[in-house]
């Protein structure tokens, strides 16, 4: 059987709205932890343990934790269409210049060192591109090639440089573990899994939590080329297809997918695949007919689980993508089967 996961954000938030996500279908909801503090986490998932009980089923409730991906540090949102240039600053904080710019930092101030006038960076899952201006030692300034929505705490790849210094400390990860033991959640996701190791210290803290307590993310070149080791120590594993596509570029990226599922399945691992599969009833009444296509094709392929995003994070009708998705589960996952 297919599953669908669902991830909680400001459109999915409300306590009736979960339950109605699990009466369409929902399994199990995903929280991103780098979008939201300890004592919020803890309510989303609470709220969606009582939505599941409401719904009369169990649902998994899986902590996303953030891993070494570099994120702006802002915590509100920016109309780039209003204000198209902004400042990145390299720290932690915003350097508070008075010029009239908006002003974000970097997780990670390193990834100033690679960045130069003319370069192209890359927010979110690729969603919105701005071109560098000029930079500095401190900070550079950038430019929305379009107009959009910055949204809080994005990542952001420098196109054609490294996009990741070296794996961080898994410390902070292994803090949040600590501070929500007592919280509701079933399971973590291990973010950027590209070995066994990075596993371990998580199975260690939670690995008694229910029978999906470690789900490996895998979202590199790196993990995908050993994604065999690290399905083999996790309970399941999630093929994040908006890093990946970042990090592969597009050429190899759908062979990317394949074969991490391949594998996957070749191994007896559940997987699941996330991002952007209905991104088209963000804004639309119907979803893109390529990504009808490509989604029917994997529920036909027998793909364990399925990741809804930003359907349902800032969706207009995130009650309309899981209800087709359940649909589309039924027809071409399970033919025969009608939901009520």
């Amino acid at each position: 059987m297919t599953t669908m996961y669902a991830t909680i954000g400001p459109a999915t938030r409300a306590p009736e709205t979960m339950t109605a996500l699990v009466r369409l279908g929902v399994t199990g909801f995903r929280f991103s932890a780098s979008k939201f503090g300890v004592a919020e986490l803890a309510a989303q998932a609470a709220d969606a343990e009582a939505a599941g009980r409401a719904a009369g089923r169990s649902v998994e409730l899986l902590l996303d934790l953030p891993g070494a991906k570099i994120r702006f540090t802002n915590a509100d949102s920016i109309d780039l269409g209003a204000t198209p240039r902004f400042r990145v600053s390299y720290a932690l904080k915003p350097t508070g210049e008075d010029d009239g710019l908006p002003d974000v930092g970097l997780s990670d101030p390193g990834l100033g060192d690679v960045i130069s006038p003319g370069d192209v960076l890359l927010i979110g899952d690729g969603e919105i591109a701005a071109r560098v201006i000029s930079a500095s030692g401190t900070h550079c300034v950038a430019e929305a090639l379009e107009g959009g929505l910055l949204g809080p705490r994005k990542g952001v790849w420098v196109t054609g440089r490294s996009r990741r210094l070296p794996a961080s400390s898994p410390d902070e990860d292994l803090a949040l573990l600590d501070g929500l033991t007592s919280s509701a959640f079933t399971g973590a996701i291990v973010s950027f899994a590209e070995n066994a190791a990075v596993l371990e210290p998580v199975r260690a803290r939670w690995g008694g939590r229910s029978a999906n307590s470690v789900m490996a993310k895998v979202e590199t070149r790196a993990g995908v080329a050993a994604v065999a080791e690290v399905a083999g120590a996790a309970d399941s594993v999630l093929v994040g297809r908006g890093d990946l596509l970042m990090d592969s570029g597009v050429l190899d990226f759908h062979a990317l997918c394949s074969a991490a599922v391949r594998e996957c399945r070749r191994l007896s691992v559940p997987v699941v695949v996330g991002t952007q599969l209905l991104s088209g009833m963000q804004s639309s009444w119907l979803p893109l007919r390529s990504e009808l296509s490509y989604l029917c094709g994997l529920l036909e392929s027998g793909v364990d689980g399925l990741l809804l995003t930003t359907e349902t994070t800032f969706g207009r009708d995130p009650l309309g993508a899981a209800g087709l998705m359940a649909d589309l589960i039924a027809r071409y996952a399970e033919p025969g089967l009608v939901r009520a």
